[in-house]
């Protein structure tokens, strides 16, 4: 087992006791569980944690974005903006539905979504606004919400990175329509795969229903418009009763985990903001923020490109990586597959994503380890 491995088992906690008692309760259950038990355990619980009404589980973070693209009817021809820098998926679910991603660039001090170029982006057509919350640093919740009602659109937050994050103290659920989040391998809180929408809309908690979850419409609709229907209109996206347990069972302690990992990461970046060649990104002061990867900037003229640095970390055994390789735009399953042309530059995602790498932030939980990696980024300013 490598030292991220190990960190990462010991952040989640899952030791053969927990293991063993995670399956007695699964097999409890039927291992398709299509409404009630786990099931509605799960929901309440990142309802919860995003600070929502209501909460739809999905098998991964994608789904939940497709769900919530469709409660919102999204359709052929309808523009959806969505930050050029981040994971491709955040795109994909728009082009499913024949909508129109409309690629906006990032900020360069926090890489969250450049609002002020967003609003640029608007037109007749826009209906939606996707967000992402980059490693685990919050975008500016209460500007965007205040675009979005100044030109009646919906707000998405993809969360993937961000569990449990705050904007001025409060949860992401208090400014987004839809709270989308992968609760997948690797994630702060993980079911391998797994994700979830939260939403406070009862209209929209119902249309996700409606097209992801067979068999519960219409049994467990809220509000009556689709009681007609005699089973759901979409994809079979429910979770498997394991990763919710998984998910249950680090949500418990996710709290005390997160703070002290939190903790750390902050500590790592001011101590990696002192080293010639290295820099670091903000964190606003009214984020709450959580970290999943720690970014890190390189200044190629003191210690060569971000890609040679990082690979010479990964030799000496440091947890370092390079996640993410192309913009959005210039992934071909959006411009090829799709056909999505940008017809355009993303001149700040495109310096970031030249110029940064990420430690993996569950290797710097154990004081010992922190202080290694530490040392190795030293080293690599004495070469």
């Amino acid at each position: 087992m490598t030292g991220a491995e190990t960190h990462e088992r010991t952040f989640y906690e899952l030791d053969r006791s927990s293991m063993e008692r995670i399956m007695r309760d699964v097999v409890a259950e039927d291992l398709s569980v299509v409404q009630g038990g786990i099931l509605d355990r799960f929901e309440q619980a990142a309802a919860g944690l995003f600070g929502t009404r209501h909460a739809v589980a999905a098998c991964n973070g994608t789904a939940a974005l497709h769900m919530a693209l469709f409660a919102l009817d999204i359709r052929p021809g309808d523009e959806v903006i969505v930050p050029a820098y981040g994971y491709y998926a955040m795109a994909l679910p728009v082009c499913m539905l024949g909508g129109i991603p409309v690629f906006c660039d990032v900020r360069e001090d926090d890489l969250t979504l450049d609002i002020d170029e967003a609003r640029e982006l608007i037109t007749s057509r826009t209906r939606a606004v996707i967000v992402h919350q980059p490693w685990g640093c919050p975008a500016d919740a209460a500007a965007l919400r205040s675009l979005a009602d100044r030109h009646g659109l919906s707000l998405i937050s993809d969360s993937s990175h961000a569990h449990g994050v705050l904007w001025n103290g409060r949860p992401l659920g208090h400014y987004y329509d839809f709270v989308c989040t992968s609760f997948g391998k690797g994630k702060l809180i993980s079911g391998g795969e797994l994700g979830a929408a939260a939403v406070n809309d009862d209209r929209h908690r119902d249309r996700m229903l409606l097209f992801g979850h067979v068999n519960r419409v219409p049994d467990a609709l809220i509000t009556h418009e689709y009681r007609h229907m005699h089973n759901a209109v979409g994809v079979k996206y429910r979770p498997h009763p394991f990763a919710m347990a998984l998910a249950l069972d680090q949500l418990k302690t996710y709290t005390r985990r997160s703070r002290r990992l939190v903790e750390n990461a902050r500590r790592f970046e001011q101590a990696v903001a002192h080293m010639p060649g290295y820099g670091i990104f903000a964190t606003p002061a009214e984020a709450g923020r959580v970290y999943w990867r720690v970014p890190v900037r390189v200044d190629a003229s003191r210690l060569g490109s971000a890609e040679s640095v990082c690979t010479r970390l990964q030799g000496k055994g440091c947890p370092v990586e390079r996640k993410g390789r192309l913009l959005i735009p210039e992934h071909n399953a959006v411009s090829e597959f799709y056909g999505v042309k940008a017809g355009r530059r993303f001149p700040v995602a495109e310096r970031v994503l030249a110029e940064t790498f990420q430690v993996r932030a569950f290797a710097l939980y154990e004081e010992a380890e922190m202080e290694r990696i530490l040392a190795l980024f030293r080293a690599e300013v004495k070469r």
